[in-house]
């Protein structure tokens, strides 16, 4: 099988150099509005060759996967579509999927797509940071399964089972609903906190030698790309708006029992808040 990667950096390279750690693809080729991106890939041995044009890269591949912002996947997406021959998939790895589903949703082709999104990532970016472990006892989640060809969801599902990953499934909206709380109000309060911090202590060394692993380890996604991560905050602005509200919500809490002094009621709210540690073992 040949695969056509648009889009190189972490999931995409991660991706292509798993499968070919596990000898399950045939080729990897890639296409990127960045040139630059694309030498450094074939550097690295993400990929063998290079594609100058998307058209050419679809006429050549079996399948498709797009790692890119989820705001180009939404303008992608259709077209691609249009051109893919009977036998040809396009699988996307954005970490937000209603507006990519509904993009496609009437679309003649849409059993060719899979809406997929690898439950992995580090905070870094770029072909230099792909490594083929990333994806080792992960979840991959798809959505809409029931819109997609069987045997091409199949075919999809033993190749993640293959790469040590579990697959699950839910619908659009409530993935998008999940992952504003479990992921994107992470990598929302770790910018604000870095924010916070930086607007403070104007002396980034004085950060560097009194921070401890516990702030280290909170602002570890604030180093995260922002080409990824502005368009997944707007494109699921409603979610992720509803999970700011709730964590407001209880940092006031936690606020009104400071100002009181209210011990009592200090402790049960971090009791609550540490019962997490019997779901993140």
């Amino acid at each position: 099988m040949k695969i056509l990667f648009v889009g190189t950096g972490l999931i995409g390279g991660s991706f292509s150099l798993a499968l070919q750690q596990h000898k399950l693809m045939e080729q990897a080729g890639g296409y990127s509005r960045n040139p630059a991106n694309l030498d450094k890939s074939i550097s690295l041995g993400l990929i063998q060759q290079k594609f100058e044009s998307l058209d050419e890269g679809i006429s050549w591949a079996d399948w498709v996967i797009l790692s890119i912002p989820v705001d180009v996947i939404v303008k992608l997406l259709p077209g691609i579509l249009d051109k893919l021959k009977p036998g040809q998939a396009v699988i996307d790895f954005g970490s937000t999927k209603g507006s990519i589903c509904e993009s496609v949703r009437d679309h003649k082709h849409r059993s060719q797509f899979i809406a997929a999104h690898p439950i992995a990532g580090t905070e870094y970016s770029g072909p230099e940071a792909a490594f083929p472990g990333l994806f080792e006892k992960k979840s991959m989640l798809i959505c809409e399964r029931e819109l997609t060809n069987p045997d091409l969801v199949e075919t999809f599902e033993k190749l993640c089972v293959k790469l040590s990953m579990q697959v699950d499934y839910l619908g659009a909206t409530d993935h998008d609903r999940h992952l504003a709380y479990i992921s994107h109000l992470s990598h929302v309060t770790s910018y604000a906190l870095s924010n916070a911090v930086l607007a403070k202590e104007k002396d980034g060394s004085v950060i560097l030698e009194m921070a401890g692993s516990g702030f280290a380890s909170t602002v570890r996604l604030a180093k995260s790309s922002p080409d990824m991560w502005a368009p997944i905050f707007l494109d699921n602005k409603k979610m992720v708006l509803e999970a700011i509200d709730q964590y407001e919500s209880q940092l006031k809490k936690f606020q009104e029992l400071l100002e009181k002094n209210d011990l009592e009621g200090m402790m049960s709210f971090l009791t609550e808040g540490r019962k997490i540690g019997k779901i993140l073992k």
